[in-house]
């Protein structure tokens, strides 16, 4: 009896391990697939674009004044703005300060120079200042999806994280089209070293914006740190095709892949 009864536990116990097993090779293969489709999906968004100047279609024209520029790498993206949003903002400009002090003590109610003067502080890396300046204008307009963007990149670079993935998040609430801000949360996810989870946010940032040669270059690091060395290949490939810029820098990554 006792022999019948373990006999039978065993192919129960047997049963489950293969099942188990089918589960997961099942899953292995629902995931390739879905790789595949993206992949297809990303890749004829390049046929549709061949020919044209594809520097000039590199998303980060788009963004008014090239703060997502391709000069700027991973390493060096939170080392403060390399290219101003805006040219009162090269220097730290007392004149300009001082008429925005102005027009606060005049109207502490008025949000807009709240706004300008935590753009400026964040230009010259006072980021706490910068983030003063976001809390009050968020205070008097609580809709304006910027400010929780400038907001989380003063955060981000306090590496205060999961205010700076707050602010993104409302962003994404404010303007769900926003590519930006998928982009910021996958640079934020990549500092804390959830490369899984800042592959899901730059892949979203691509399906909104599939131009976006930066989301590649990046999305190919975070490949990388996974050790999904194809997938990395094929994101540094997109990123050149999109954006020559790249191609030296990538190119030497990508023979690094080879050895």
């Amino acid at each position: 009896m006792v022999k019948q009864i373990a006999i039978i536990f065993s192919v129960f116990l047997i049963s489950g391990i293969i099942f188990t097993g089918c589960n997961e090779v099942r899953e292995d293969i629902m995931e390739q697939s879905r790789f595949e489709k993206q992949r297809e999906q990303e890749k004829q968004v390049l046929e549709d674009v061949t020919g044209e100047d594809l520097r000039r279609l590199d998303s980060s024209d788009i963004y008014g004044t090239k703060y997502f520029d391709y000069r700027d790498s991973l390493a060096t993206f939170h080392m403060g703005y390399s290219i101003p949003r805006d040219s009162a903002y090269k220097v730290h400009n007392i004149k300009e300060f001082a008429s925005l002090n102005y027009l606060i003590r005049q109207d502490t109610t008025n949000p807009g120079p709240y706004l300008d003067r935590g753009n400026h502080f964040q230009n010259i890396k006072m980021y706490v200042e910068a983030i003063r300046d976001y809390d009050k204008y968020i205070q008097l307009n609580p809709y304006n999806q910027s400010a929780y963007m400038n907001r989380g990149n003063a955060h981000e670079r306090l590496q205060h994280f999961d205010q700076a993935l707050r602010d993104y998040d409302k962003v994404l609430e404010l303007k769900p089209d926003d590519t930006i801000a998928h982009f910021n949360k996958g640079v934020v996810y990549d500092y804390l070293g959830r490369f899984d989870l800042a592959v899901q946010e730059y892949s979203l940032a691509i399906s909104k914006d599939p131009r976006l040669a930066k989301a590649y270059y990046n999305r190919g690091i975070s490949n990388e740190q996974l050790g999904n060395l194809e997938r990395s290949r094929d994101d540094w490939q997109m990123a050149i095709q999109l954006n020559p810029a790249y191609r030296e820098e990538l190119m030497q990554r990508i023979r690094l892949l080879d050895l």
